[in-house]
């Protein structure tokens, strides 16, 4: 069971208050990386700024990061932190703007880098320092060593030890403003990273004891929305008490994707969010059932073992990961199923799922999922 997680994670009520003194290890300047509006809607950018300036560092801020970011947003970001010489990046965020803090980290301490040598990790300096102060319960990317970045329009990951956060800050009342749609798709984002994780070829005792945990506990607070009127009313009224318990479970998706990656729900689903802007969490479990079925086939021993971990039956299992998961309506016809192919081929992703899946596999799934709108 080997295990490497060298990121200081802080959590609870209020942690960058009552620590700001941490953030002095990111160094004296910093640059600090958000998307526009949510970091100072839910409060975490006001805090973070009040802790550099408690701490007498000096700041620069870029807000500019969007969902799926974009890589040359982070090459923008990457010159404002070289033309500031600062010391370190402070990502304030879900896991756009995490993950986008750590590509800028690498960028910014290698000027003129290529998008080939980024993802090819051919890298001549480490990273800078990277702090992450996540404000959604879903991604894990606070103790993670990989960075989805979009390229051409595609979403590609690339991960390295360096790219472990340094530091992480994890207030789930930070999540108390985030909208019903992303309440629900961050969530369904944080039981697929557990899913998946369990079901793949990479995984060991840890790593699944991890999944266990934070599936546990997302049923848990699933059946608790379920059962007040509807996901929609229930994402309203979610209590402190239960959107932290979201957030531990996106910390536990975090720590075990970080051992084994994910499979074919994740890179299935960046189709749907690149050439629809189905939202990430919500592309993702989409594909839960179907994954979970597909290892009850190839892997009838393991997916009986997964019930008995969860101690929830099959039924009530992939009934809560439909109520939970927003309707995803696309369109995809045959061409698109085509085209998509040879994503397939090859692919890390789907080589971790049990059995031997084929690209001809997901191209059925695809078809069974969206029947009514092929051509």
């Amino acid at each position: 069971m080997n295990h490497y997680m060298p990121t200081r994670l802080i959590t609870g009520r209020d942690c960058v208050k009552k620590s700001p003194e941490e953030l002095k290890r990111i160094g004296d300047s910093v640059l600090v990386v958000t998307g526009r509006n949510g970091a100072r809607a839910c409060g975490a950018l006001g805090d973070v700024e009040e802790a550099l300036k408690s701490n007498g560092q000096k700041w620069v801020l870029y807000d500019k990061i969007g969902q799926n970011p974009k890589l040359e947003d982070c090459m923008e970001a990457a010159k404002l932190a070289i033309e500031w010489a600062v010391d370190g990046v402070v990502g304030i965020g879900g896991g756009s703007p995490l993950d986008a803090a750590k590509c800028i980290a690498v960028l910014a301490a290698n000027p003129g880098m290529t998008k080939e040598q980024l993802y090819g990790l051919m890298w001549k300096n480490s990273p800078l320092k990277i702090a992450a102060v996540g404000t959604t319960a879903g991604t894990g990317s606070e103790v993670t060593k990989v960075s989805v970045i979009t390229t051409d329009g595609r979403k590609k990951s690339f991960h390295h030890d360096a790219l472990y956060p340094l530091l992480s800050f994890g207030d789930a009342g930070y999540t108390m403003t985030l909208p019903e749609q992303f309440t629900r798709s961050t969530a369904v984002d944080a039981m697929a990273h557990c899913v998946e994780s369990y079901f793949s070829k990479a995984a060991d005792g840890l790593s699944r004891n991890f999944a266990v945990s934070g599936i546990c506990i997302l049923l848990e607070v699933f059946k608790k929305m379920q059962q007040s009127g509807g996901a929609d009313m229930a994402c309203e009224a979610m209590s402190y008490q239960d959107r932290e318990k979201c957030y531990e479970a996106s910390i536990y998706g975090g720590l075990a994707i970080n051992k084994t990656g994910t499979c074919f729900p994740h890179t299935m689903g960046y189709l749907l969010t690149e050439d629809y802007g189905i939202p990430h969490g919500t592309a993702c479990a989409v594909f839960l059932p179907e994954f979970y079925a597909y290892n009850r086939r190839v892997a009838s021993g393991l997916s009986e073992k997964f019930l008995e971990d969860i101690h929830v039956g099959e039924e009530e299992f992939i009934g809560l990961i439909k109520a939970i998961t927003s309707e995803c309506k696309v369109a995809i016809s045959e061409e698109k199923i085509a085209k998509a192919h040879g994503r397939w081929e090859n692919n890390n992703s789907i080589r971790k799922c049990q059995g031997e899946m084929t690209a001809d596999e997901a191209d059925d799934i695809l078809r069974r999922i969206f029947p009514r709108f092929l051509s």
